[in-house]
């Protein structure tokens, strides 16, 4: 579309209304378009995001900010559904001239038909899709569906949308031809979702088509599991000291570019006129990419949590130029041999990236897994839309955000004793896990691995917090995000709460006073106060053990669960009965004091 329509802010574009999401507009709905589609003028002339560590484990080139032009469209859309009804007579029709007149891009209906003639009646897009698992999406197979599979003629058919009650609901719509005398009630279509047949593999926000087996269902269009944007964020860190080559080898050179890593003559070539790689000798590099390719299999592996949980611990604290500030605080005696480290986060930036999205519901962990297993992490994105259909795609959109946080660390030795003491409620939070995974129709092998019990610990801790945190410190739940770094084998287990937007540079301070000593220690200690006793006990307490309900324990609106934009991973591993004692007391609190 060359017309203006409307505006997105950057972030929005990022998390809610990325290409293949379906945007409501007054006159009609539009579905945004591709990357791929962006005029090549805005993508070049858009501002590049420095953060290698996320270039490197989507392996791409760049990160592109959102383009932004005053009273000028941007990003292109297309317009969907292309089936529109009219209010007045019921007549389902397309932007195909037959059914309803377009002026400016709107549809007026001009029915002769009725008893009372429609007289230029503007039409709205209907409410009905359908989509697939695989992320494609078309419109309501109408056409089809009123004349239960039997031969109809397109051109002379005259659809209309009947609805014959009082109620509004489903079963009171019915799709009706004219030409046919056909007619089916629409209650069928979500009854036996069948009927609409498969799907036909469309991808309007691409503008082509492929093959695809899965079963359409049937949708809303404004339904909130239409869309559901797969997103990779960091927290931007100081490069290490360089202390070793191999340190500058990874920060200098892609070591997953094959073209160039599997070819000395090519490596030569392209690196000799690298003025630090060739002071550092072309075949001593040469060696040392060969041993770093052979350890880890060919492919460099990229973790984006480990870097950045020695970051917050490393000194000095204080980076010049950079977006990152920390500071060391004295941890409160009253948890001293609990909590092992903490920091107050003055300054950071996170960037976010847009690599995918899909429909009907979200990756497991996505999240969460930011690193780690790279055969989880290409079988969950494997099953992503993608936002592009080229090939060999070199970069993905972005946002930078800016903002202020509280870092801290529980002590690993105390979280180890703990862990074996809590090994038959690990155990039983895994089958929930596993159990959830398989309602939701996947396989055993597609299943992402547990967590682990330390991470429900961690992650409960975290969502107790920031209940507190929103009371003293001036921002609101929606503003507060989390970031767990949980592993047993790296040891870590540590929780960021920050704060960060994208509209400005700085923060209110706020959340970086809460972590002085004396008001973490106050912070804290009423966070554990109110995560024992939850208005929905006895009942909220209940749920433990066997009784462990999609991974979640003793947790709930009332007590521990937090808005989706600020939970890392839905609302799930939680359990206040880990933190504390509750009216259960089911011995298993790690604050036991």
């Amino acid at each position: 579309m060359s017309n203006y329509v409307g505006e997105v802010r950057p972030s929005q574009y990022i998390t809610t209304f990325g290409p293949g999401s379906i945007v409501d507009l007054p006159d009609y709905s539009i579905i945004m378009a591709g990357i791929n589609k962006w005029p090549r003028e805005y993508v070049s002339g858009a501002r590049n995001i420095e953060e290698p560590r996320l270039k490197k484990m989507l392996n791409i080139q760049q990160i592109k900010s959102i383009p932004v032009k005053e009273k000028e469209g941007t990003l292109p859309a297309y317009k969907f559904p292309e089936y529109h009804v009219c209010p007045k007579c019921r007549r389902l029709g397309k932007y195909n001239g037959r059914d309803f007149v377009e002026e400016d891009g709107i549809l007026y209906c001009k029915n002769p038909d009725q008893e009372t003639p429609c007289n230029k009646i503007k039409t709205h897009p209907v409410r009905f899709i359908t989509a697939c698992k695989r992320g494609h999406i078309q419109d309501f197979p109408w056409l089809y569906f009123a004349h239960k599979e039997k031969e109809y003629d397109s051109k002379k058919c005259k659809l209309y949308l009947k609805d014959e009650g009082e109620t509004g609901s489903i079963s009171d719509l019915k799709v009706y031809c004219s030409t046919c005398k056909q007619e089916r009630l629409l209650k069928q279509a979500f009854d036996s979702p069948k009927t609409l047949g498969k799907c036909f593999g469309d991808r309007p926000w691409l503008r082509d088509q492929e093959e695809c087996d899965e079963q359409k269902q049937l949708l809303l269009r404004g339904a909130s599991n239409i869309y559901f944007s797969s997103l990779l964020s960091s927290i931007v860190i100081p490069s290490d000291d360089y202390h070793d080559i191999e340190s500058i080898i990874r920060e200098k050179v892609d070591l997953n570019d094959e073209e160039l890593m599997g070819d000395w003559s090519n490596f030569q070539f392209y690196y000799k006129r690298d003025t630090d790689i060739k002071r550092l000798g072309l075949e001593r590099v040469w060696e040392i990419i060969r041993k770093i390719r052979r350890e880890s299999g060919g492919k460099e592996t990229v973790d984006l949590k480990a870097p950045e949980y020695k970051a917050f611990l490393r000194e000095p604290y204080n980076y010049d130029g950079e977006e990152f500030e920390v500071e060391k605080a004295q941890v409160p005696d009253r948890y001293e041999g609990l909590i092992e480290n903490l920091i107050r986060v003055k300054r950071l930036k996170e960037v976010t990236v847009l690599k995918g999205f899909t429909r009907l519901q979200p990756l497991p962990d996505v999240t969460t897994k930011l690193s780690s297993n790279a055969e989880e992490f290409e079988s969950e994105t494997s099953k992503e839309a993608p936002i592009t259909n080229e090939q060999n795609y070199s970069w993905l959109p972005g946002i930078e955000s800016y903002g202020e946080g509280i870092f801290f660390t529980i002590n690993d030795t105390k979280l180890r004793h703990w862990e074996q003491d809590n090994e038959l409620y690990e155990a039983s939070m895994q089958n929930a896990h596993n159990k959830m995974h398989q309602e939701r129709g996947r396989e055993m092998s597609e299943i992402p691995s547990f967590p682990g019990v330390r991470y429900v610990l961690l992650h409960t801790l975290s969502h107790a917090l920031m209940r507190e945190i929103t009371l003293h410190s001036g921002y609101s739940s929606s503003a507060l995000k989390e970031r767990i770094y949980s592993s047993k084998e790296e040891g870590m287990a540590g929780i960021l709460i920050y704060t960060s937007t994208v509209d400005s540079e700085g923060s209110l301070g706020g959340l970086v006073e809460l972590g002085k000593s004396i008001n973490f220690e106050f912070i804290l200690a009423r966070a554990l106060a109110s995560a024992g006793y939850c208005s929905g006990d006895p009942q909220c307490a209940e749920h433990g053990g066997d009784k462990l309900i999609d991974v979640n324990g003793a947790a709930c609106h009332s007590c521990l669960l937090e808005s989706e934009t600020s939970c890392e991973n839905s609302n799930r591993y939680l359990d206040r009965t880990v933190l504390v004692k509750t009216v259960l007391n089911q011995q298993r609190e790690f604050f036991n004091d």
